[in-house]
């Protein structure tokens, strides 16, 4: 097996190293001093690539570093005897340090940017660099990787959220992707467009290519970027206004097009097809071409099922659905706008899991003859943490779109929405709080005006928030089925069975429309397996095993029903 050669240094590194730290340690970076090593200084600086000051800093960690997990300026100030003011001064050395992959911080495994706050920052000596000069070789660093476009747009994203929760400013923002950019010079897409726009133009424009590619996003939120990207309250209006007026260079040379939103003093921004294509080059097709949306429901796919309900349920289901019927609809819509009321109709399906909550809103929407736009917003939240509300305004954004492209206006069904409707974080400044918040707000200023129809399902019993309560025109609450209603349930699935025995079961067994499903598909699996009808018995079996976690109710009486047959061969 071929074994590669590794070249040793023509001279001891870690003796030289130790031989520089020791005449600097309070030495106040005295210019004698420094011209005592001169000679080892330089033959170090040309070992590692940089100039006589950067060798000199990094003496000063690779010392520092056997006697502390990591090394920040303040150690570097105290080691040299110098004041804070003239630390400033080495800012420069240690970012070429940092580029270089010399020395690295505890932020480095972000892989977001070199670039830091150093006086908040860790250094270290990086590993293999370390493990090379105690093995007096040749210095060697395997480079990164270079990024493609997507890469590109991901990390310039990447550094967008840090400046989002505080861990950047503005400024380290810009010239974070200053340095990105130049790290990037084999992507001409990237070299060309700095000739034509501003860095902060730039950057805008990286994140909205971002929000296309890496989401699907037809439209970046202006507002809620411009407050990622900056932390001054007067600059980010300046910047707003200038697209708004249209004098920004992105709307004027038609990079971009502004958009108005749901809201008054809302707007989007939207890429201009030529911008993807100039980006993305040959992929570009696939992101220009229209869809249509993946979690559009079709009514004709939806299968009519005979629902059961309690007497004050199904006054409630019914006055819902002839409310939706197309014809009613749309004039309880002009009366509505006559009266100055809003004109959307939002309603919550709450209670125990299994009671029939999103069956009910399909079937709605069979009877409606609707489609349904369907969102699970709890992956939605968690999916992609740091953008989740760029993707909840999208969820609007695609309905509205949705609305033009169906004959009838189609039903929203935020299914299981629990991760949003709860009480809002208060006095909570975790990032995570601040994120759930936020996406409440959101949903919040769009139920405001929501002018569709929505229907949110939820097993929240009693933490609601209160804000979203008056939001809702409809809160219809699913609770276990009667008796009554249970026994008509076990009537209809299992066909032919008496009326006696249905009861029994009914009144035997707590269970919910789902949780009777559950016995009925048992049921149909032992008549395919074995091609014969199970008797009561076996009912009776399938129905204790259902409750995992709770005691059996009712307990199996032999003599009224013991080998019952629950089919007739006809």
């Amino acid at each position: 097996m071929e074994t590669e050669l590794v070249e040793k240094a023509p001279f001891n590194v870690v003796e030289a190293i130790v031989r520089i730290a020791k005449h600097l340690e309070n030495s106040k970076m005295e210019r004698r001093v420094i011209d005592e090593i001169i000679l080892p200084n330089g033959i170090l600086a040309n070992y590692l690539g940089v100039t006589n000051e950067q060798a000199l800093l990094f003496s000063i960690i690779f010392a520092l570093q056997a006697k502390m997990y990591n090394v920040d300026v303040r150690d570097i100030i105290k080691f040299l005897g110098v004041s804070f003011i003239d630390s400033v001064n080495y800012r420069n050395d240690l970012d070429r340090l940092l580029e270089l992959g010399l020395i690295e911080t505890e932020e480095e495994q972000t892989r977001i940017s070199k670039r830091l706050q150093h006086e908040r920052s860790g250094f270290t000596i990086a590993s293999e660099v370390s493990d090379q000069i105690y093995a007096n070789q040749r210095i060697q660093i395997k480079g990164q990787q270079p990024l493609d476009i997507y890469g590109f747009f991901k990390s310039v994203s990447e550094l967008i959220q840090k400046r989002k929760y505080d861990s950047l400013n503005t400024y380290e923002l810009f010239s974070m992707v200053e340095d990105l950019e130049n790290k990037n010079d084999h992507l001409s897409p990237i070299i060309q467009i700095k000739c034509k726009l501003e860095l902060d133009d730039r950057t805008l424009l990286y994140e909205m290519m971002n929000d296309h590619v890496t989401f699907g996003a037809p439209f970046t939120a202006m507002e809620l970027t411009m407050n990622d990207i900056y932390e001054n309250p007067r600059e980010k209006r300046l910047r707003i206004c200038q697209l708004i007026d249209k004098t920004n260079p992105l709307i004027s040379l038609e990079y971009i097009d502004l958009v108005s939103g749901r809201m008054a003093n809302d707007f989007n921004l939207v890429l201009t097809n030529r911008t993807i294509e100039y980006f993305l080059q040959e992929d570009a097709s696939l992101f220009l071409s229209t869809k249509k949306a993946k979690n559009i429901i079709l009514n004709e796919k939806i299968t009519s099922k005979q629902m059961f309900y309690d007497l004050d349920l199904l006054k409630e289901i019914d006055f819902l659905t002839e409310s939706l019927m197309n014809e009613k609809f749309v004039e309880l819509q002009n009366r509505m706008t006559s009266m100055g009321l809003s004109q959307g109709v939002a309603a919550i399906f709450y209670g125990d899991p299994g009671t029939g909550k999103t069956e009910s809103v399909f079937q709605i929407a069979k009877q409606t003859g609707r489609d349904i736009f369907k969102v699970d917003i709890s992956q939605t939240k968690s999916m992609w943490f740091g953008e989740s509300e760029k993707l909840i305004k999208k969820v609007f954004f695609d309905y509205e779109k949705a609305c033009k492209q169906c004959n009838l206006k189609p039903i929203l069904l935020f299914n299981e929405a629990d991760a949003v409707l709860g009480k809002r974080h208060e006095l909570s400044q975790s990032n995570v709080s601040q994120t759930e918040n936020t996406i409440q707000n959101i949903l919040l200023e769009e139920l405001e005006r929501f002018g569709g129809i929505m229907i949110a399902t939820t097993n929240l019993q009693s933490s609601l928030d209160a804000a979203f309560e008056r939001r809702f025109l409809f809160k219809i609450r699913f609770e276990s089925p009667s008796i009554e209603v249970k026994s008509k349930i076990w009537l209809n699935k299992l066909n032919g069975v008496e009326e006696n025995f249905a009861m029994q079961l009914a009144k035997d067994f707590s269970f919910s429309g789902g949780e009777i499903d559950n016995i009925i598909r048992k049921v149909i699996m032992k008549e395919v397996l074995t091609g014969i009808h199970p008797d009561t018995s076996e009912v009776y079996q399938f129905c204790n095993s259902e409750k995992l976690l709770s005691k059996k109710k009712g307990n199996f009486k032999v003599g009224y029903i013991k080998d019952q047959i629950l089919f007739s061969n006809d």
